[in-house]
């Protein structure tokens, strides 16, 4: 669970959390409408560090004008908001959430009024990471939604309550998450992560299409070619995840989880050598010790 740092930032200055709200009639609340995106800040080298906080800020707003939220300000005003509230929390471990919302409470579908509003918030994990190995199910009729409905690279509130209900029926069949199918029936991802597997030695993920392109998805793809790992972006059969000789999830909010089981079926090594090879060399990139990926890290003044 993450808890909201004290104070937050909020179309263009930092206030209390406590003293900000959103109306129950808010379209963000009636229509699912709000837009968010997740960073990460970590413990770093040189002090307190947001990592790859441009690639979040880009794709926060790739996402604002695909659902078509105005902002009013532009990528360096949101990543400089960042390292505000992450400076103002003072904690040197936690998540970035960017948000922007309709100003409208009226209860059309199309507001007429595109007013937003804006805030940038530090958020601090109060439960470590899940360190075991996770238990995942699939289900045949657990189905990403198709691009054609909703765009994969839009991350919006309400994009989210089909993958919610989904997570709850796998909890309830003793797993701790689900992956999601795409249309033709192959993997696409998890609620809130990408998801890998190596087959046949080979680092394997979804392509783009169906599944978010994640910031730590990317950042994972080009650390396994640093490390000359071979990888692969194309379809994985669901039969073939139960299969695979190791797997893992990918998400901001924590990193890199090795996969135990799919379906029941145990993997046979969680975390496994690939996995943990590129979870050390993750954890060490995020601190700003990484001398090939140092750009990713922007250092809280």
């Amino acid at each position: 669970m993450a808890i909201t740092a004290p104070m937050l930032w909020l179309d263009g200055s930092l206030v209390e959390t406590r003293s900000t709200t959103m109306p129950v009639h808010g379209h963000a609340v009636q229509r699912g409408s709000l837009v968010f995106d997740v960073g990460s800040f970590h413990g770093a080298r040189e002090g307190v560090a947001l990592f790859r906080a441009r690639e979040h800020v880009a794709r926060f707003m790739r996402s604002a004008r695909i659902v078509g939220l105005p902002l009013a300000f532009d990528e360096d005003a949101l990543v400089r908001a960042a390292a505000a509230v992450v400076a103002e929390c003072g904690r040197s471990e936690g998540l970035v959430r960017w948000s922007v919302y309709f100003d409208a409470t009226e209860p059309d579908l199309l507001p007429r009024s595109t007013s937003t509003h804006v805030t940038v918030a530090a958020q601090i994990l109060e439960d470590p990471p899940r360190a075991a190995p996770i238990r995942i199910a699939t289900f045949d009729d657990a189905r990403k939604a198709a691009p054609e409905a909703l765009s994969p690279e839009a991350k919006v509130a309400a994009a989210y309550v089909g993958p919610m209900i989904a997570r709850r029926r796998a909890i309830a069949a003793g797993a701790d998450d689900v992956v999601l199918l795409d249309r033709e029936g192959n993997l696409a991802e998890a609620p809130i992560a990408n998801v890998f597997c190596v087959l046949a030695g080979v680092l394997t993920t979804p392509p783009l299409g169906y599944v978010l392109p994640g910031i730590t998805r990317e950042t994972v793809l080009a650390l396994a070619r640093s490390e000359g790992i071979p990888v692969q972006e194309k379809a994985i059969p669901r039969t073939a995840f139960s299969m695979s000789e190791e797997a893992f999830l990918t998400a901001t909010s924590f990193a890199i989880a090795p996969i135990g089981s799919v379906d029941g079926s145990a993997l046979p090594s969680a975390p496994g050598p690939i996995t943990s090879r590129l979870a050390s060399r993750l954890a060490t990139t995020q601190r700003g010790e990484d001398p090939d990926f140092s750009n990713w890290v922007a250092y809280v003044r």
